[in-house]
């Protein structure tokens, strides 16, 4: 066999035993646990006289597909630090899809649920924004972790009756992973 028969067959055995399948984990360097607390930028407030709103949209995944994912509490923060909503002691809120709410606050294999700044929180002052959630969830076993992103929203509203109007924008609001436990 010449070299470029030999270096063909080689480079064919490698791809071969390098294309085994991947899994998430394997390519998220293992990012499973078994509880973890995310945190998520945001904000809740009027402008324009009272004629546009801007609120935090929140999805809140769980990737796993055999695994449920208990969020067992949500904390808002204001600018300065304080609590504006904390699910310990006000109850869970409701979700804006159903999904979860205060009878349920386990997300199944594969849900996503959607929760809105909006009617949770009030409109805050310049003096007290942007915010902070903070998710704090567990799993029975090792899953992958809680996903959640969220989304800045800008709407028109009606300063008379509070209807929501037009949405004029959006844009991402950052979420990140502050902590895991993954024994």
């Amino acid at each position: 066999m010449g070299n470029k028969a030999l270096t063909t067959l080689a480079g064919l055995v490698l791809s071969l035993s390098s294309s085994s399948a991947l899994h998430a984990a394997d390519i998220d360097d293992d990012t499973k646990a078994r509880q973890g607390v995310v945190r998520c930028g945001g904000n809740n407030f009027l402008r324009l006289g009272g004629t546009e709103i801007q609120f935090t949209s929140y999805s809140v995944r769980n990737l796993s597909s055999t695994t449920p994912i208990t969020v067992a509490r949500l904390t808002f923060f204001d600018a300065t630090g304080s609590v504006l909503f904390d699910s310990g002691t006000s109850g869970f809120p409701p979700f804006v899809n159903g999904i979860l709410g205060p009878s349920d606050t386990v997300l199944d294999p594969n849900q996503t649920a959607q929760l809105d700044t909006v009617g949770l929180l009030p409109f805050l002052p310049d003096t007290q924004r942007p915010i902070q959630l903070e998710i704090t969830w567990s799993a029975p076993e090792r899953v992958l972790t809680l996903q959640v992103s969220g989304a800045r929203i800008a709407r028109q509203r009606d300063p008379a009756t509070g209807a929501l109007l037009a949405e004029r924008s959006r844009g991402p609001s950052e979420c990140r992973t502050i902590d895991l436990h993954r024994r």
